[in-house]
């Protein structure tokens, strides 16, 4: 068989150049359009589904929620394990199905049997919702916020509610545009709440409840439509704005009309602005408080790639933040990556010199030493298109480096909670 192939090549010399000269351009173009990492991702097909269920005790997160949610996805095509969490106020079921199983359409079929199990569930305020579509080696970039107190103009707000603000409504949402990011995750900081603390005395004083305020705020708290009015040769749309933007607004809100005088939220309540009840917090070298970002690679996507993106996003959001506002980069996987694919690298080229060093230093002969050190870089070629074939991603370990490789972040940022 061999010398079949041999006489075969010697025959037809032009068109073994030709299949090699193929094969080589089908490997370098499947290696630059092929996902690039550190370390392979092991990370099994997992779906999983979020429940936030303010105010409830783990054992009601238990069986009011997370045991109808396992129950109902028992019996899905594929799966393998189901494990589920059940913490104060949080219910996280996780879905594990078999390797061979598109990250896409498991996503689907937990999306579908989790309609059929909200009517078992109590009543939430936010519905259970799927995880991003990541794995734990997701986490590509991380990134907080800084600001100078002097110069920025918080509002009346704390400073680091002020800033965590304007990381969900301005940062996560302009970094989760860039193709390849799944999601943004906010850390640190406090959740702004508009809160309105009752005075008892005043309610009882004018005959109201706990529902009449829940409901009052809720009434004036909408705008509606009102169809069109034709003047003329134009239409007017007529709308009826009620959203609250200010403090003032919700001050202003009636609540009762007392004798022909109307009693306004601020008469029986305390309305300013307060922060979430929060478990963590995020610290920059143990020093200070700040807060930060985690941006979630999406399932498949090259890191390398998506970070580039990332880095000319940045730019832009650093334009669109405030005076006095800077967003520093704290880690990145592309050093990584770089160091990781750089191993692999230089073992090749070493491995080359030395086929060639030693085959003419024994044979005396550079052709022979030439034609050997070929196959190195065709056979990594080869492997390159069969790695595409079976969706395997050029990382340190798939492409054979062995050599220890490290990345030195500028800083720590410790995160509790």
């Amino acid at each position: 068989m061999i010398s079949r192939i041999t006489e075969t090549s010697l025959k037809y010399p032009g068109v073994i150049v030709l299949l090699l000269l193929a094969v080589v351009g089908a490997g370098i173009y499947k290696y630059s359009q092929m996902p690039v990492d550190a370390f392979p991702d092991i990370s099994p097909v997992r779906v999983q589904v979020f429940t936030e269920a303010h105010g409830m005790a783990p054992e009601e997160v238990e069986r009011l929620i997370t045991y109808p949610i396992e129950t109902t996805m028992s019996g899905l095509p594929g799966i393998t394990q189901i494990k589920s969490t059940s913490a104060f106020g949080l219910s996280v079921v996780y879905v594990y199905f078999e390797d061979d199983i598109d990250i896409y359409f498991a996503r689907q079929l937990v999306a579908e049997r989790l309609t059929s199990a909200m009517p078992a569930l109590p009543e939430l305020q936010e519905p259970p919702v799927l995880g991003p579509i990541s794995t734990g080696l997701g986490q590509i970039f991380i990134y907080y916020l800084e600001a100078d107190p002097s110069i920025v103009d918080t509002e009346g707000k704390e400073l680091n509610t002020w800033l965590r603000e304007l990381n969900d409504w301005v940062v996560k949402l302009q970094l989760q545009t860039v193709p390849g990011v799944t999601k943004v995750l906010s850390m640190g900081g406090h959740v702004l709440q508009y809160q309105v603390r009752i005075d008892p005395e005043s309610l009882h004083k004018f005959g109201l409840t706990l529902d009449h305020i829940v409901h009052a705020i809720q009434d004036n708290n909408k705008n509606t439509g009102g169809q069109f009015l034709e003047i003329g040769s134009e239409e007017h749309l007529v709308r009826g704005i009620g959203l609250l933007k200010t403090l003032d607004d919700i001050r202003g809100i009636p609540v009762k009309v007392s004798g022909g005088t109307p009693v306004l939220l601020s008469d029986v309540a305390e309305v300013s602005f307060g922060n979430q009840i929060r478990r963590g917090a995020v610290t920059l070298n143990g020093e200070e408080e700040v807060v930060a970002g985690i941006v979630l690679k999406l399932y498949g996507e090259n890191t390398s790639e998506v970070i580039e993106r990332l880095y000319e996003k940045v730019a832009d959001v650093q334009e669109a933040l405030p005076e006095g506002v800077s967003l520093h980069t704290y880690y990145e996987q592309a050093e990584l990556v770089k160091n990781a694919t750089g191993t692999v690298k230089q073992a090749l080229l070493i491995g080359a010199f030395l086929v060639i060093g030693v085959l003419i230093l024994f044979l005396c002969n550079w052709r022979s030493g030439l034609i050997v050190s070929l196959s190195l870089p065709v056979c990594a070629l080869t492997a390159v298109i069969f790695m595409d074939e079976f969706s395997i991603s050029a990382n340190l370990m798939s492409l054979g480096g062995n050599r220890h490789c490290h990345w030195n972040a500028g800083g720590r940022l410790h995160s509790y909670g």
